[in-house]
């Protein structure tokens, strides 16, 4: 049965504003009163309006054409214990910079909120958003995995970075880190690595879903069966004890592990007499932004954090709020970096070949 399509000039005539002032409402511009957009948004769903997809990319056309006005306020969620708390993530500066450069691009201003100061309610933080005129949020990455964050989300277009958000579900904008676990294993079977262990503390594979975990045991099983299948190493605490009795078991001749870690790691080592990457390779499936010298996959953390502004942005053009029925999870694949911490095994001297036995210091 056809159903006429609502259109905006209907949408301004039961509200009782200009067709202008609807547009600039459902794009959350600053510039209209905060309850003129919400009474412009209950009219738009009750007459149920939908953004004609055609016009919409006649818009964004138009706007990637001319230099961008000012089209309002994104909101950086944060929810750690203070709020410069969130700035500790190993790639959350990269993040915050690939998005913050992406909105301007745009036309928005992207904003720090730091959502669980003491004393807020879920509704008093609605509150304080849409006062700011905020329509649009990125939720960064939150302190532990399986974490929740209870606001009026039906008033928000917003996606969230990485899995740690598990309640409400919103759109997941990350890397790939199943495949990009995948492609570090193959980059250190092609530098000739046949020992390729995987060691890391379990609350950072609990992080990413287990995508580190699933990705580096596809990887291993992969390999000829001339290649040791090493025992992953997950462990709470995650320890300098813990690691070289692991070490030691499994002489493994190059190891995966948490980019937070990996210095820490080397440390450990080479406080033991093992040298990197001389007697041991050192790789991560996420290299540390900004670091040069660890040797694994770049996962471009900029361009994620601007691919998460482009998805709220497309979700305003589109009037689409509240937590979605089906979640996307748009990922991004990252590229080997080189670093310094792995070589190719077959370069090295026979005196210090990986092949040689290694004989750790006792751990006291």
């Amino acid at each position: 049965m056809y159903r006429p399509i609502v259109t905006q000039r209907e949408v301004a005539k039961v509200a009782g504003v200009s067709h202008m002032t609807v547009s600039l409402a459902l794009r959350g511009d600053a510039s209209i009163p905060a309850s003129t957009r919400q009474k412009v948004l209950g009219v738009a769903q009750k007459l149920k309006y939908r953004p004609d997809p055609a016009l919409a990319a006649l818009n964004a056309y138009r706007i990637a054409r001319n230099a961008p006005r000012f089209q309002g306020v994104l909101g950086w969620l944060t929810c750690f214990s203070t709020p410069s708390g969130w700035r500790r993530m190993i790639q959350a500066e990269g993040y915050f910079a690939g998005a913050k450069a992406r909105a301007e691009n745009l036309g928005y201003r992207l904003e720090e909120i730091w959502i669980t100061e003491p004393g807020l309610s879920s509704r008093r933080r609605t509150e304080i958003l849409l006062s700011r005129g905020i329509r649009g949020l990125i939720v960064a990455p939150l302190p532990h995995p399986e974490g929740s964050l209870a606001l009026g989300w039906d008033q928000f277009s917003a996606a969230a970075l990485g899995y740690s958000l598990a309640a409400p579900q919103l759109h997941v904008v990350m890397n790939h880190q199943f495949r990009n676990m995948k492609h570090v294993v193959s980059h250190l079977y092609q530098l000739g690595y046949t020992r390729i262990g995987f060691a890391m503390p379990a609350v950072n594979d609990e992080r990413v879903d287990h995508n580190y975990l699933g990705g580096f045991w596809v990887a291993q099983h992969g390999l000829p069966a001339t290649h040791a299948r090493i025992t992953p190493l997950l462990a709470e605490p995650f320890d300098q004890k813990t690691f070289h009795r692991w070490f030691r078991r499994n002489r493994p001749d190059s190891i995966i592990v948490a980019a937070s870690l990996a210095h820490t790691v080397i440390e450990w080592l080479n406080g033991d007499g093992i040298r990197v990457p001389e007697h041991v390779g050192i790789a991560v499936a996420s290299v540390p932004f900004g670091d040069q010298q660890i040797s694994g996959i770049d996962e471009n953390v900029r361009s994620v954090g601007a691919m998460a502004i482009d998805t709220v942005v497309g979700m305003i053009h589109r009037n689409e709020t509240g937590i979605p029925e089906n979640p996307w999870r748009i990922l991004t694949e990252g590229a080997w970096f080189q670093g310094q911490t792995v070589r190719p095994v077959q370069t090295l001297s026979s005196a210090d070949s990986c092949t040689q036995p290694i004989h750790p210091r006792k751990v006291r």
